[in-house]
């Protein structure tokens, strides 16, 4: 063991220490640049709890041997002292109970008083004009910081501040510090922890690293705004955090902006939505028209043969021209089907700008059931329709409405493939001024822990290559875009109903079911 006296030297005495990443580094930088007084310490090993790249290269260029293992510590020869840096009562009593009589073991707050023996801070009179420089500088950048700053101690009390309104509140700094920080900036007298908030300071006290929260200041108040705090620690010679800089900014507007972006670009991608599901069902009603226009086209080439069969034969039907005027009035009959299936398809496939209308709901469900008549009978559904026979207007945008009503339509019909009924019926409600319109199934409905997900986007309980997920969530977005209301009751195996409601036309003002 060495512990010689040399000259004016004083005692040197071999020493490990025991310190966290950050702080390891701290304690050889300080230990290297001691200058000589009566207690000398030599550093000749650290032991780091967490590891740090920038301490293991320091340590390696100024010779000092790193472990992970405090307790490899103990079988270093010629040691006489372990400093305990960190604080944890585990480890120094481990260290205690283990250790050799020839080395002694000081915990953090004893290690901190042979640095003060050792003269670390004589070096404090030699720095007055350069720490009185840096404090000039750190005023400065204070008051400068458009942002409001204040300076917090570990007891969570304002030590110092800038002259921001955000901090002051027009009450000046003198009333600012030293309050508590939760004091100025919530208004509370209790800390953010114990009203489940999360808090930068107790954040930067925990890791030693900033941290950074979004907050509301008087939430619930006209006034209300939103800030963010941004908390840095501020560290002594040693590394330990002696006080917390929080900066404090207010980022109601900014908010305000990008919630209105973002809200912009959702509304860009609904209607993309709209646009990509209309050409899917636009696909889907295309098959379903073939086979439907098929059977009509049909009988009117029949009848046409026929006629001309008679014509070229010079052999009339016993009734004669009666049966070709039935003939004729059968081919009129058909081709006039055809032309208004033609039509409607046309209207739900050609695009229009968006034009808030007067929409007649009863026309609206009688087109969409030309539409998908061919696909009801196919799958062997039965319709029933029940809406108010007189004037049954909502107001909206034509084709989404009609949109929105076709999806759920189509959903019904994929719930029942081996048949069922389908249910649509509507009616008013004078005093909140909408009309609502039901869709309903006997299909196998839907399961309890999907409902709540069924309008999000790509959300999809169907099989793969059946669907996307965007319908439901399409139809969510245009009823909310006309203020309207979609709700679902439904479960599993029982079928399901979707309700929408919608501001009602004018006419139906006054009127009820």
């Amino acid at each position: 063991m060495e512990k010689a006296r040399s000259g004016n030297h004083g005692l040197l005495l071999r020493v490990a220490v025991v310190a966290r990443g950050y702080r390891a580094l701290a304690v050889m930088r300080l230990l290297s640049d001691i200058k000589p007084s009566h207690l000398r310490l030599n550093l000749v090993a650290i032991a780091t709890i967490s590891k740090s790249v920038a301490c293991t290269k320091f340590a390696g260029e100024v010779g000092v041997a790193v472990y992970e293992d405090p307790m490899a510590l103990l079988k270093l020869d010629h040691l006489d002292l372990i400093l305990e840096m960190t604080g944890d009562a585990e480890i120094l009593a481990n260290l205690a109970r283990a250790k050799p009589p020839s080395i002694g073991v000081l915990d953090r707050q004893a290690s901190m008083l042979i640095f003060d023996i050792a003269g670390l801070y004589q070096q404090v009179s030699a720095r007055d004009s350069e720490i009185s420089l840096a404090s000039s500088f750190a005023s400065a950048l204070l008051e400068a910081s458009p942002d409001g700053v204040i300076v917090v101690d570990q007891a969570f009390r304002i030590v110092n501040c800038n002259n921001s309104p955000i901090v002051t509140r027009a009450k000046g700094r003198d009333f600012v510090i030293g309050r508590h920080c939760y004091e100025i900036i919530y208004n509370s007298n209790e800390r953010c922890s114990q009203r489940n908030l999360t808090c930068p300071m107790e954040e930067v006290l925990k890791t030693g690293r900033p941290a950074r929260t979004v907050h509301e200041t008087r939430p619930g108040h006209p006034d209300t705004r939103v800030h963010q705090a941004t908390a840095y620690p501020m560290t002594d010679h040693l590394g330990e955090i002696v006080q917390v800089v929080i900066s404090i900014r207010d980022i109601t507007q900014e908010l305000a902006d990008r919630v209105e972006q973002r809200a912009q670009a959702i509304k860009n991608d609904l209607e993309q939505f709209v646009r990509e599901d209309r050409l899917a069902s636009l696909g889907r009603l295309v098959a379903s028209v073939c086979h439907e226009i098929n059977n009509p086209i049909s009988s009117i080439l029949t009848f046409n043969k026929l006629m001309l069969r008679y014509i070229e034969e010079e052999d009339l039907p016993e009734d004669g021209i009666d049966a070709f005027r039935r003939y004729l009035d059968i081919s009129v009959h058909e081709a006039l089907r055809c032309g208004q299936i033609v039509k409607n398809l046309l209207t739900f496939a050609r695009q229009k700008s968006i034009e808030v209308i007067q929409i007649d709901l009863n026309e609206l469900i009688d087109t969409i059931l030309i539409l998908t008549d061919h696909q009801l009978a196919m799958s062997g559904i039965t319709c029933e329709v029940t809406l108010p026979k007189t004037s049954f207007l909502a107001r909206g945008d034509y084709t989404q409405i009609q949109q929105c009503l076709m999806n759920l339509v189509f959903n019904a019909i994929e719930s029942m493939p081996d048949g069922g009924e389908l249910l649509l019926s509507g009616g008013r409600d004078p005093a909140r001024e909408t009309v609502w319109l039901t869709v309903a199934d006997t299909g196998y409905g839907i399961d309890a822990e999907d409902l709540p997900r069924i309008f999000e986007p790509f959300y999809t309980t169907k099989k793969e290559g059946k669907g996307v997920g965007l319908g439901l969530s399409m139809v969510y977005g245009i009823v909310r875009e006309h203020k309207g209301t979609i709700d679902v009751e439904s479960k599993a195996g029982e079928g399901s109903q979707f309700k929408l409601t919608l501001p009602a036309g004018i006419e139906t003002k006054g009127e009820d079911t």
